[in-house]
């Protein structure tokens, strides 16, 4: 078992339902078999052969969708433009990553951290994300994070980071462990026996936040699973779908590899070896390449050719209707996925009135799954940004952005805002903003002094 596997096994069986409760960790029985069905649904390693892997394929979509034209910004001064900066290079980069991963298990975590004097941000997965408290926004108050590594021996370690937000602050602890046999707990080591983890304080406390150190990314799909706030994987609808999307083309591929053309032949007619009196052929070669059979017609040669035609044209219809069922299940279009390839569309208008079902769910994922979390992740770029003074104080104003043009014609909307602000009924700005995805003072600030409050002419 490799290094990954490993891991993957340790994070399902490591917390073990004792582990957890002892540990405050608060998840259901049905919840930690349906992470990990998503989980298998998911990762190539558990997936049988063949497989079109469509768990890979619709999140990596919905994430293209929701990430393409996203804009993040702290706003305008040199503290924003700092924030901005290490936005652009180290966050935006892995937007894609992050939305996929929450996808795939529900939520995921975006948890910016410190090396050096920039601010990177580790994604970290629903397997290991164990909630104890939830607050309010779809917040995670209490709970704690795993990660895994080996030490210098080959020893398998995990470290448990336990975070907790109350009136004083937040409080945050990292603890190391040995894993035992089993994948469960053993002895706790210290942190700096791993390189990447020596770095971290066995506890902060740090007050004057309001919020946990990450932002939670999270699929807007309700829970029918269990009674708790934890949200559900983008496609924990169609589990099933999926399964029978892989059964079927894995039908068509041993249909495929059964329905080689093949001859009929006598065992008679075998020429046998002189010296041993065995067919010159091998049986297993026979059986495999030939079938044989004792009754030919006495009429006939003893020989002849098997041709069966392979079932391709109702197989791809099975397939598309359960393409069709898929994308019902997940909230797209229909059509969305297709095994021929597409003929194109005319005009991004006609986008929008055929993917209206997809353009509803994208923009839930957006703005109700999304906004939120990616906007604590910006407090956290702040804060650091004040604690380790990594940048002048200044205004600091979050904005979080999703353009659709994938959807709509913006040429056309263009000119519609246009035509508003033109005629006054909205500001300049707004529309150098909407158009530029930035916040509406670094719009304002784009105009010409005499015209914030006038007409546009172009």
């Amino acid at each position: 078992m490799n290094l990954f596997q490993s891991i993957k096994e340790a994070v399902r069986q490591l917390l073990g339902k004792q582990e957890i409760a002892a540990l405050g960790a608060k998840e259901s029985g049905p919840m930690y078999e349906a992470v990990r069905e998503w989980d298998n649904l998911f990762w190539r390693s558990e997936l049988p052969d063949g497989s079109l892997g469509m768990a890979v394929q619709v999140t990596a979509y919905l994430a293209t969708l929701a990430t393409n034209e996203i804009t993040l910004s702290a706003g305008s001064g040199q503290r924003a433009d700092w924030i901005n900066a290490q936005i652009l290079e180290h966050l935006q980069p892995v937007l894609h990553q992050a939305v996929q991963t929450a996808a795939q298990g529900g939520m995921a975590a975006v948890k910016p951290y410190l090396m050096g004097s920039n601010v990177y941000a580790e994604v970290i997965p629903r397997s290991r994300i164990f909630p104890r408290r939830w607050g309010p926004m779809g917040r995670i108050d209490a709970g704690f994070f795993t990660d895994f590594d080996r030490l210098e021996s080959g020893a398998r370690v995990c470290r448990v980071e336990e975070f907790e937000l109350t009136a004083q602050g937040l409080r945050i602890t990292n603890r190391a462990y040995r894993l035992r046999d089993g994948d469960h707990l053993g002895g706790q080591i210290e942190l700096s026996a791993v390189e990447r983890w020596a770095a971290l304080a066995p506890e902060v406390q740090i007050a004057g936040v309001d919020r946990p150190h990450f932002g939670l990314l999270r699929m807007p799909m309700v829970n029918n699973i269990d009674p708790s706030p934890a949200p559900v994987s983008f496609y924990a609808q169609a589990v099933e779908s999926i399964r029978q999307i892989d059964d079927t083309l894995a039908q068509l591929f041993w249909e495929r590899d059964t329905g080689k053309r093949r001859m009929i032949v006598d065992r008679t007619a075998a020429v046998k070896d002189p010296v041993n009196g065995k067919p010159a052929i091998p049986f297993r070669q026979l059986a495999s390449d030939y079938y044989l059979t004792l009754d030919m017609p006495q009429d006939g040669p003893p020989w002849g050719d098997y041709t069966p035609s392979l079932r391709v044209e109702e197989y791809r219809k099975l397939l598309e209707t359960q393409l069709r069922l898929l994308e019902m299940q997940l909230g797209l279009s229909p059509g969305t996925f297709a095994l021929d390839t597409p003929s194109g569309r005319v005009t991004a208008t006609q986008v929008i009135s055929e993917d209206r079902t997809t353009y509803n769910t994208v923009q839930a994922v957006q703005t109700r799954g999304l906004a939120a979390g990616l906007r604590d992740v910006l407090y956290w770029y702040d804060a650091f940004a004040s604690l380790y003074t990594l940048a002048p104080a200044g205004a600091f104003q979050p904005s979080v952005s999703f353009g659709d043009s994938i959807f709509e014609d913006t040429g056309t909307e263009f000119v519609r805002r246009k035509a508003l602000a033109d005629a006054g009924y909205i500001r300049p700005s707004l529309l150098l903003a909407w158009y530029f995805g930035t916040d509406e003072d670094t719009a304002a600030a784009m105009l010409p002094p005499d015209a914030a409050g006038a007409p546009l002419s172009f």
